[in-house]
């Protein structure tokens, strides 16, 4: 599905000095069409930019070019080459990854978010590409169990996904690292929980409480760590304009200024949906056996299961993170106060009819 966010009406923003940098660069943004991508595709564009977006279908590529973006079709499982879409090319911030489509089992995950991953940073190396901003996700820390967790804690990754994803960003550092000492800057981005205007993924929840649909799994005591779009874009910027010995071959978590509760993600959701939460909670281990039937049923036949153990985990697992090394290494410094960010998405979604 094409970013709503890129639907809106194109604006004309001055390039803050920070990035400054950008300028007269040639930019590539993957995974156009998803929320974090595109939404970082639309600022660049916004900041008059030179910059091309990629996409995985012609169909989407068409619809985003008839509305004056520069965009090329781009498929990480492909057995294409893509020295063409990279040469010329300074600055890479690639967001594409398989991500969510749990009918597909884990080598076809490996394929994409490890196998072209690699192809494109070793494609992009030999382009003579500058920059090469990798977005991974905290996920490669799965269930933290030190609160904060920072960048050095314990791997942990939880499920098909978030192993693709470690396993992709590791891959990436260790081909980086035998580049030249004056040769590309190679950066990893883990973004959290990534919600605002434009994404359709955590609009689920937003929707059921909403709806008065919603009931907590669990105690709602488990923390969850959310991350503004507009903060998470900042930071992807950052990414390509901070000296290189400041950002080459690390890697930084991403997200708002405090972790909260989930008890306290939902209470603020109701509260700038003007509904009431129920009182009553439901246990997990029943909810995690049924999102287990329904994935042994369901991906033989290639069907997106209703309920899966990777939904279940938003509700059992800690996510709480350490933002120091990006404060001081990155000059990350999120703007958006979650509950005003909830408020704001919240209004987005009830414009769009989406609530």
């Amino acid at each position: 599905m094409v970013n709503l966010t890129l639907l809106e009406e194109k604006r004309n923003l001055a390039l803050p000095g920070e990035y400054k940098d950008l300028a007269g660069k040639k930019l590539l943004v993957t995974g156009a069409a998803g929320f974090i991508g595109g939404a970082l595709f639309k600022r660049l564009v916004e900041y008059g930019l030179d910059v091309t977006g990629t996409v995985l279908y012609a169909q989407e590529a068409q619809q985003l070019r008839n509305q004056g973006y520069d965009v090329a079709v781009l498929d990480l499982a492909s057995e294409d080459a893509w020295d063409d879409l990279l040469r010329g090319v300074d600055i890479v911030f690639n967001i594409a990854a398989m991500f969510q489509e749990v009918e597909h089992g884990e080598a076809m995950y490996r394929k994409v978010n490890v196998d072209g991953t690699l192809k494109l940073i070793k494609t992009a190396a030999s382009a003579g590409v500058k920059r090469f901003v990798h977005c991974s996700t905290v996920g490669v820390h799965g269930d933290v169990k030190v609160v904060p967790c920072t960048e050095n804690s314990p791997y942990n990754p939880m499920d098909e996904y978030h192993r693709s994803k470690l396993e992709g960003e590791l891959a990436v550092l260790e081909f980086a690292k035998g580049l030249p000492a004056d040769g590309m800057i190679v950066t990893v981005n883990r973004p959290a929980m990534v919600y605002g205007p434009g994404d359709v993924r955590m609009m689920k929840l937003f929707k059921a409480i909403a709806a008065r649909k919603f009931i907590m799994i669990g105690s709602g005591e488990v923390l969850a760590h959310l991350g503004y779009i507009d903060d998470q874009v900042d930071s992807l910027l950052l990414g390509g304009v901070q000296p290189r010995a400041k950002v080459h071959l690390e890697a930084f978590n991403i997200a708002s200024s405090k972790y909260i509760t989930l008890n306290e993600l939902a209470a603020w959701i109701a509260e700038a949906a003007g509904v009431q939460l129920p009182r009553f909670k439901i246990p997990v281990a029943p909810v995690w056996l049924a999102g287990l039937v329904c994935e042994m049923i369901c991906r033989p036949l290639r069907i997106k299961p209703p309920i899966f153990r990777r939904r279940v985990g938003f509700f059992t697992h800690n996510r709480a993170f350490d933002l120091s090394k990006a404060r001081e290494m990155l000059d990350y410094h999120p703007k958006v106060d979650d509950r005003e960010g909830i408020r704001e998405t919240v209004r987005w979604y009830k414009a769009q009819g989406l609530i």
